[in-house]
C-alpha cells in the first residue's frame, strides 16, 4: 500500500508515550472513560483509508455480517490513526475492538503492552499455512533478529495477526519492456531509454522523492536488491556499507536521471500520475496503486501495464508493508474480536478474500482458481523471491526521518548518495545511543 506521508511517523516511542500519557490524564484531570459494555457479535474495527482495504469492505464485511458478526467499520485518515489509537489504548477508552495497524507500528504497541496476546486467546500462530514473514511480524518481541533493550529475554507473544498481505512489486509498460518483466535495474534504464527514444514514454522510471517515509520507501527495494542490510544483530548501523552506498549512489544518480524533473518533490499522487498517465515506463509500488492499472477511470494506458517482481542487482527483494490486526486490551468486545480474527484467517475466508482481489495472508489462498486480480500470483512470486519488513524497533520512525532527510538532499544534488548514508548513520547512531540501545 502506498500511504501518504504521515506527520505522526517521526514521533518516537518515548514521544508517543509522553503524549498519550498527557491525553490519558487530560488537562482537567478527568479519569479515562469507561469502556462500552460487550455486545453480542459486535466488533468495532478501526482502519485508515487505503485502497488496499476495498475488497475487505466490499466483500468480507457483508459476508461476516451474514455469518453473525456485527461489524462496525470506523475509518480515518492515515496521518491521525497512530496517535488516536495509541491514546485510545493507553486511556482505556475502549472505542475499538480491532486496530488495522500499519506493520511498523506493531513494535510501538507491543513495547507499551497495549495489545492482547492472541496466541493465548486461541489464534494459531504456528499454522504452517501462514506466510512465514507475515506471521513473524505479529510477534512482540520478535522471534528472530535483534531485540531492543528491555525485551532481550522476553517470550514472544502473538499480539497481531496479518490482515492484508501487501508488498511492493514492479509495474511496467509492456509495449516498452515486452511481456516478460525486466529483471535488472540496468534493463529498466536501458530499455526505458529506448522507449523514450521511440516516443512511447517520456521517462524510464518514476518514484517518490519527498523526504521522510516516501523517499526511504522508494529507495528500500533498491537497497535490498544491492545486498544492503540495515542493522547488525547488536543494532549497530550497517546501512552505510559498501553495498548500501552503491545503492544510494545509483538511486540519486542514474535512477534520478531516468525520472521526471521535479522527482525530488514527488509523493504518491505525482508518481501515480506519471505511471497511470502514460509518461513513465516503470515503478515499484504497493498493491493499492498497482491495481489502478486496470481501471480505465484512473489509467490512460489500460492494457499496457504488466506486473513483475522487483528488479535485482544481486537479489530481487521487496519491502513488505502489510495491514496487521491487533486487539487492544481495552476492547469492549474482546472475545468477539478474537473469534472474528479466527474466522477471517480460516482457509475458506482467505480464499474469498483472494477472489475479491485482495492479497491474502495464507499461502493456500493464492491457489484459488480465479483470483480477483492478476497481481495476486505476482505477489506470491515476489514473496518467494524475497520480501522483508522494516526493522522491528519502536524507533523506526525516527530512523526513517533522519535517513530520509539525507537521501532527499543527495537526490536534490543528483550525487553523493554514499556520503548521505554516512551522515545519516552518524545521526542514527547518536539517536540510538541516547535511546539506550548500546552498552
Amino acid at each position: 500500500m502506498t500511504r501518504p506521508q504521515d506527520p505522526a511517523l517521526p514521533l518516537s516511542r518515548r514521544a508517543l508515550l509522553q503524549g498519550t500519557a498527557a491525553l490519558a490524564l487530560g488537562a482537567s484531570g478527568l479519569a479515562a472513560p469507561a469502556p462500552a459494555a460487550a455486545a453480542a457479535g459486535k466488533v468495532v474495527v478501526g482502519a485508515f483509508a487505503d485502497g488496499g482495504l476495498t475488497p475487505f469492505k466490499q466483500t468480507i464485511i457483508p459476508l461476516a455480517k451474514a455469518e453473525g458478526f456485527d461489524i462496525e467499520f470506523l475509518e480515518d485518515e492515515y496521518g491521525v490513526t497512530l496517535e488516536k489509537w495509541f491514546a485510545d489504548a493507553k486511556s482505556g477508552a475502549g472505542q475499538y475492538d480491532l486496530y488495522l495497524l500499519d506493520d511498523p507500528w506493531v513494535p510501538q504497541f507491543g513495547a507499551a503492552d497495549l495489545l492482547e496476546d492472541l496466541g493465548a486467546g486461541g489464534v494459531d500462530g504456528a499454522d504452517k499455512d501462514w506466510i512465514g514473514p507475515m506471521i513473524d511480524m505479529g510477534y512482540w518481541p520478535p522471534r528472530q533478529g535483534p531485540r531492543v533493550k528491555g525485551f532481550e529475554t522476553a517470550a514472544p507473544k502473538l499480539v497481531c495477526v496479518p490482515f492484508v498481505g501487501d508488498l511492493q512489486t514492479l509495474t511496467y509498460r509492456t509495449d516498452v519492456y515486452g511481456e516478460t518483466a525486466p529483471a535488472t535495474w540496468d534493463e529498466i534504464l536501458a530499455k526505458g531509454k529506448a522507449g523514450v527514444a521511440a516516443g512511447k514514454i517520456k521517462y524510464p522510471v518514476v518514484f517518490r522523492g519527498v523526504t521522510g517515509n516516501p523517499i526511504v520507501t522508494s529507495w528500500y527495494p533498491i537497497f535490498l536488491s544491492f545486498g544492503g542490510r540495515f542493522f547488525d544483530d547488536k543494532w549497530n548501523v550497517a546501512f552505510n556499507s559498501e553495498a548500501g552506498k552503491a545503492s544510494a549512489d545509483f538511486f540519486v544518480g542514474a535512477l534520478k536521471q531516468g525520472a521526471p524533473p521535479g522527482v525530488v518533490e514527488f509523493d504518491s499522487d505525482q508518481e501515480g500520475a506519471a505511471i497511470l498517465g502514460g509518461d513513465a515506463g516503470a515503478i515499484i509500488q504497493y498493491s493499492g496503486n498497482a491495481l489502478k492499472a486496470d481501471d480505465p477511470a484512473q489509467c490512460k494506458v489500460v492494457g499496457k501495464l504488466g506486473f513483475g517482481v522487483v528488479p535485482k542487482k544481486v537479489a530481487a527483494i521487496a519491502q513488505m508493508g502489510i495491514f496487521i490486526a491487533g486487539v487492544p486490551k481495552s476492547a469492549p468486545n474482546k472475545a468477539n474480536a478474537i473469534a472474528f480474527l479466527q474466522w477471517y484467517a480460516s482457509p475458506r475466508i482467505q480464499a474469498r478474500l483472494a477472489e475479491a482481489g485482495s492479497i491474502p495472508v495464507k499461502r493456500s489462498a493464492f491457489a484459488v482458481p480465479d483470483p480477483g486480480n492478476r497481481l495476486i500470483p505476482v505477489a506470491l512470486q515476489q514473496l518467494d523471491a524475497g520480501a522483508l519488513p522494516r526493522p522491528r524497533t519502536p524507533d523506526w520512525a525516527k530512523v526513517e526521518e533522519l535517513l530520509g532527510i539525507q537521501l532527499n538532499k543527495a537526490l536534490q544534488a543528483g550525487s553523493g548518495g554514499g556520503g548521505a548514508l554516512d551522515v545519516a548513520a552518524a545521526q542514527v547512531t547518536d539517536y540510538l545511543t541516547q535511546a539506550g540501545y548500546y552498552p
